[in-house]
């Protein structure tokens, strides 16, 4: 539960009366985007303790998997510092016809990798007659990444659906 972890992060501040007021009103919250953060950042300032600030992390990347398949995203800006270099960029990878990857990191790194990874399964389609599986992509990847001990910046988020129908 959020509100716990609120509750917690509050107390161990030493603000737990206020906390205790503001939580029954929203101890009723049904799923959703939460705003409980608004709650304690006002609260951490009136007590002269000073608040997150935002941060610009680069790219965003996401995966969802629901009852019928998988969706990827990913915003498409390429920056090199605080420098915009390219404002259409493609951070989708195409691995396998059931199969795509949303990559961040140094963009020559993640292309090079899905690639690589694209070619090693078709390899594989072509020797075994079956369509590739979820499960055998990650496993390439996970190899491949871990052989080169954090020396490739990629960052991957991989989605795709099965033969059963199993989206993952």
């Amino acid at each position: 539960y959020p509100l716990c972890a609120l509750a917690v992060s509050a107390l161990d501040l030493g603000c737990h009366s206020v906390i205790d007021e503001n939580m029954e009103a929203d101890s009723h919250s049904a799923g959703g985007f939460s705003f409980e953060n608004v709650k304690r950042n006002l609260l951490l300032e009136s007590k002269g303790m000073y608040t997150p600030k935002a941060m610009k992390t680069g790219t965003t990347i996401a995966g969802v998997v629901f009852k019928d398949g998988i969706v990827l995203g990913a915003d498409t800006r390429a920056t090199g510092g605080s420098v915009v270099m390219d404002k259409n960029c493609e951070k989708i990878h195409y691995i396998a016809p059931n199969i795509y990857c949303c990559g961040a990191g140094t963009a020559a790194d993640t292309e090079m990798t899905t690639e690589l990874i694209s070619s090693q399964l078709a390899l594989h389609r072509l020797n075994s007659g079956r369509d590739s599986r979820v499960s055998t992509s990650m496993t390439m990847l996970k190899r491949m990444l871990f052989r080169y001990q954090g020396h490739v910046s990629a960052a991957l988020v991989l989605g795709g659906v099965d033969l059963t129908g199993h989206a993952s």
